[in-house]
This record gives structure tokens, C-alpha cells and sequence, in this order.
């Protein structure tokens, strides 16, 4: 989890009161932060990430003052009016298409508050930016720069400045290639036909997005006005982004002036503080806290949270400030409930029915599966639900079935969900050539399928794989495997059916039918796919819906 070190001279001045060690702990506590270290002057806590607004001394703070009941509410951030624009080149749609802006004036810092202004940016570029891949911020001494500015496209050798953390100039493609931050980060423009760039209206350069700065306006203590860009693919995450960064300037005395974007086609103005509201039913907050919670009380802490309330009959019409880019969902605000309440007021209480537990019957129905299998001679593996394209298709020589897609994968190892199991014990495989033969694996598991019927628009599917490698594995062997797997679990009257298909070779593979519906399929794995993932071992696989027998299992 990202972390942050707080003066507690710092925090005392941002809170507007003093504190004891153990009032401070018990508030980093109740406000979910997770203290690492208390000193005579630091104290050292980690923050969850999905609170990115705790990136700062400033934002831990304006949340502790609502704890504290030294302000409640929805606080109040003036907007100015743009006085200036920022352009945006048509050709930089397919390299990294979007910019935000805002400026900033009348800051007044030391560089204790530089300091926490750079961690934030450091901070948010891991939580917001996938390490500036997705979002990428500038901070800009405005000072040194003449608006109107302009997001443009640029060849590598078109453009030369002095980056920081340099005192020569040095052009786009030599700082890719010798500058510490290029070479760490080129891989985000790599193939890319343009290189993005913001320069001013005399054409100086300020940054070279997601790369570096320019020298020319690195912040310093005489900074008073700062001119922010965030370039990167989502907009949405750049919006919050700045969302985020401006108000915690305007909480150190910033005053935030808005800047116009101009795109081909359409302009836009940012920042936007505009958040989406929320309709809470107190009925439901104590269904989910399991508490009996009036509507003052509800309001109350709510208010406690830094929200804006407004009651509409039995319901209440919620309003999350602006860096609150957290709040997803219903159940987001009922957590924010039992954090203004105290999590201390939350009391434990005995089940008001006797109940008594047991073990789920897909567990069970999985346990005999492993203990069947391992009673073959199969050693169980377990893998990730995650994997990527290539693997799950590519790989195996078949063509992709319909899959659910992670929007925000942190790498492209995982980027989708699995549809089915024996690519990951073909992986398995792959990565253990070189282990003595015969191998012998199993995986009962989850697979995930796309369903539109369903409210979460997905299904799980439990599944059974197994792959026996080594020179003498065949289409009968696996067959006796599924045959003796079958009578265990009970399953009589199945059959078999040609199954001509990849990743298995014709003739040597069949489907598994039973009650008129397909339970499965095995087979000799097909030379090419063994030479995809460097087998050089012949492999035969079968692969069980354990769903499907299941719900069979059931039938009279």
C-alpha cells in the first residue's frame, strides 16, 4: 500500500489543533489509515489506494477535520473563469489523446509543502496512472511560461530543451535514450509515430508527457502561480486526477482558475467539480450496518464525511466532494456511514436465529473430484482466473471465445478472465520442461463466462482439467481416466463423440455427452500447440464441466 510520512508540526497546523498521541492514533484509525511508526515529530501511516485523496498531509487532514467536527459537510471549492486555452494536436489521437488543465495562483510554500506536492504526484501516478502509462502529470511554474499553450505532436528530432535533472539541452529521441526517466519510461511510446509535447505560445517547451519537464519552470519556493497539465488514454481517470490535485491546493489558500481544452470538434473546460449524487435509503444503510440508525444520525455522520445532504422523503440525496473519486456505489456511502459513526459504536452482536454451518455442496463436489484424481496419480495445481489472450487462444490454436475483459489490467499478462482451464495447465507445463517425466496435473477451478441474463452480466462455471505428459500418453489413456473418473461421481449412460477440433489432433479426441448436454472433452494434444509452448513431450488433456454434472446429477 503507498504510504506517507507526516511532521506532526505540519499536521497540527493543517488541522487547527494539537493532538495527543493517542487521540492521533485512534483518528488515523477511525479514518481507515493503518500507522506504521509514531515519533516525537513524524508519524508514518499507510492509506489504502482507493483513497488516492490521502496521497497528501492536506487531504488526511480536511478528512480529520470532519471526524473531529472541525468542519462538516460538503466543502466549498470557488471555480474561476478561463482566461486562457490549451489546444490539442488531431494527430496525437492514436499516441496519447487527452490533456486536462487548470491553473492555480496565490500558493504561498516552503518546501515542506513542495516536498508533499511532488510525493502526491509521485503517488498518484502509481494509484491513478498505471506508473504514468494511463495518466501522466505536469506541474508548472506558470512564471516562466506565456499562455495560450498547445498539446502538439513532434518528431523526435524537432524539438530540443533542458529536462530536469539535466543542464544541456538534449532533443526527444536523446532523451528517451540517455535520460534516467526516458529510458525508465520509452516504453509508453514505443511504435508510436509522434511524440506528445506542451509548449507555450513562444514555443517553449514544458513537458515532454509522460516522460519529463522542462527545467524552465520546475517549482521552487518563489513559485506563487502553478500552471498543471495530465495528459494520458482515460479521461475519466484524468479528470479525477486533477480533481484530486486542485483541491488540495486550494486547501493549502490556491485559487483555481479553469482552462479551456480545445479538441477538434468540441472544447471542453477544466477542471469539472460536477459529481454524480446519490440516492441513500436510510432502510438500507441499517440493513447492511445492522443497526437502527435514525435519519439525523445518518445525516450526521455523512456530514462528519465531508458530504452534502439534501432530504427528499425517506430518502436522502447525497453529494461526495470532488476528490472523493472513490465512491462508485450505494455501498460506498454506507461505508462512509459507519466510518462517521465510529467504528468503534459498531458493537458485535450473537445471530438472533440459531443456525448451524456446512460445507457448500460445490465444495463438496470438488473435494471429490481431487481426492479422485489424486487417487489416479495427478498432482493438483492451482492457477490464477486471470490470463491474457494470448495464452487462452493464441496458443492453443483456436479462435477466442467470448470473454470478459479487465478495463484497467495492471499488465498485459492479465487482462481477461478464462473460459477454460487447460491453457493454464499447458502453461504449467511449459514451465517445467525440464522436471523429470512422466508429469501428471489437475486443476478443478472456476472458469467465468459472459451472461447477459445476469445482473453482473457474467457466470462461473466450476470446472476439472488434467494433462498427462510424457512419451507413452494417449487418447486411451486419458479416455480410461475419464471413464474411471465418471463411475466415481456417479455419472452413468454418457457417451462419446467425434470432437475434430484445436487444440487436439483429428481422430484423437472426443466429447463427452451425457442427459443430452456436453460435460466435457479429452484428447491427444495437437504437435503444433505442443510446439507453441515448448513441449516436446507428447501430452493428452481433458477438461470437465463440473457445473454441468452437477446440475445433471441432480435430474431424476
Amino acid at each position: 500500500m503507498p504510504a506517507l510520512t507526516m511532521r506532526k508540526q505540519r499536521f497540527w497546523k493543517l488541522l487547527g489543533r494539537a493532538l495527543e498521541d493517542e487521540e492521533l492514533l485512534s483518528l488515523m484509525h477511525d479514518l481507515g489509515l493503518d500507522v506504521e511508526e509514531v515519533t516525537e515529530e513524524y508519524i508514518h501511516v499507510e492509506y489504502n489506494p482507493n483513497r488516492p485523496d490521502y496521497s497528501s498531509p492536506v487531504g488526511i487532514a480536511r478528512a480529520a477535520k470532519g471526524l473531529l467536527g472541525i468542519e462538516l459537510g460538503l466543502p466549498r471549492y470557488g471555480l474561476h473563469f478561463p482566461k486562457t486555452f490549451i489546444d490539442v494536436d488531431p494527430r496525437l489521437k492514436d499516441v496519447r489523446p487527452y490533456v486536462v488543465s487548470a491553473i492555480v495562483r496565490g500558493l504561498k510554500m516552503g518546501s515542506e509543502e513542495l516536498e508533499e506536492l511532488i510525493n502526491m504526484q509521485e503517488d498518484l501516478h502509481w494509484i491513478l496512472g498505471r506508473d504514468r502509462k494511463k495518466v501522466a502529470i505536469g506541474l508548472h511554474d506558470l512564471g516562466a511560461v506565456e499562455p495560450p499553450f498547445h498539446y502538439i505532436a513532434a518528431r523526435g528530432d524537432e524539438y530540443e530543451f533542458i529536462p530536469l535533472g539535466n543542464h544541456a539541452p538534449m532533443t526527444l529521441d536523446e532523451i528517451l535514450e540517455r535520460h534516467e526517466k526516458g529510458v525508465k519510461y520509452a516504453h509508453i511510446l514505443e511504435g508510436k509515430p509522434y511524440y506528445p509535447l506542451i509548449v507555450d505560445s513562444r514555443n517553449q517547451v514544458l513537458s515532454f508527457p509522460p516522460i519529463i519537464n522542462s527545467r524552465l519552470t520546475e517549482l521552487s519556493e518563489n513559485t506563487r502561480d502553478i500552471f498543471i497539465d495530465i495528459t494520458g488514454t482515460d479521461l475519466d481517470a484524468l479528470v479525477k486526477t486533477l480533481n484530486i490535485i486542485t483541491t488540495t491546493l486550494a486547501d493549502m489558500g490556491g485559487k483555481i482558475e479553469r482552462i479551456k481544452v480545445k479538441y477538434q470538434g468540441k472544447t471542453m473546460t477544466t477542471p469539472d467539480f460536477r459529481v454524480k449524487r446519490w440516492r441513500l435509503r436510510v432502510k438500507y444503510v441499517n440493513e447492511v450496518l445492522g443497526l437502527e440508525l435514525s435519519t439525523r444520525d445518518v445525516v450526521k455522520a455523512l456530514r462528519k464525511m465531508r458530504y452534502g445532504i439534501k432530504i427528499d422523503g425517506d430518502k436522502l440525496l447525497v453529494i461526495p466532494p470532488p476528490y472523493r473519486v472513490d465512491i462508485m456505489h450505494e455501498i460506498d456511502v454506507v461505508e462512509d456511514v459507519a466510518m462517521g459513526i465510529g467504528y468503534h459504536s459498531l458493537e458485535p452482536k450473537q445471530p438472533e436465529v440459531l443456525t448451524y454451518g456446512r460445507i457448500h455442496e460445490d465444495t463438496v463436489l470438488e473435494d471429490i473430484v481431487r481426492d479422485i484424481m489424486i487417487g489416479l496419480g495427478f498432482t493438483e495445481v492451482m492457477n490464477f482466473t486471470l490470463t491474457n489472450l494470448e495464452d487462452s487462444y493464441e496458443k492453443m490454436h483456436v479462435e477466442p471465445h467470448p470473454h470478459i475483459k479487465l478495463k484497467n489490467p495492471v499488465s498485459a499478462e492479465y487482462s481477461i478472465l478464462r473460459t477454460w482451464m487447460l491453457p493454464s495447465l499447458m502453461k504449467a507445463l511449459s514451465m517445467n520442461v525440464k522436471s523429470l517425466y512422466p508429469q501428471r496435473i489437475f486443476e478443478v477451478g472456476d472458469v467465468i463466462h459472459p451472461d447477459e441474463s445476469r445482473p453482473e452480466k457474467a457466470v462461473r462455471r466450476m470446472m476439472m482439467a488434467a494433462v498427462s505428459c510424457h512419451s507413452n500418453s494417449s487418447y486411451s489413456e486419458m479416455k480410461s481416466i475419464v471413464e474411471e473418473l465418471l463411475k466415481n461421481l456417479m455419472a452413468t449412460g454418457w457417451s462419446l463423440e467425434p470432437y475434430d477440433a484445436m487444440p487436439f489432433i483429428e481422430g484423437r479426441a472426443a466429447e463427452i455427452r451425457w442427459r443430452g448436454r456436453t460435460a466435457g472433452f479429452f484428447g491427444e494434444i495437437h504437435p503444433a500447440v505442443l510446439t507453441e509452448w515448448g513441449i516436446t513431450m507428447p501430452a493428452a488433456a481433458l477438461e470437465l464441466n463440473l457445473t454441468v454434472i452437477k446440475e445433471l446429477a441432480k435430474k431424476p
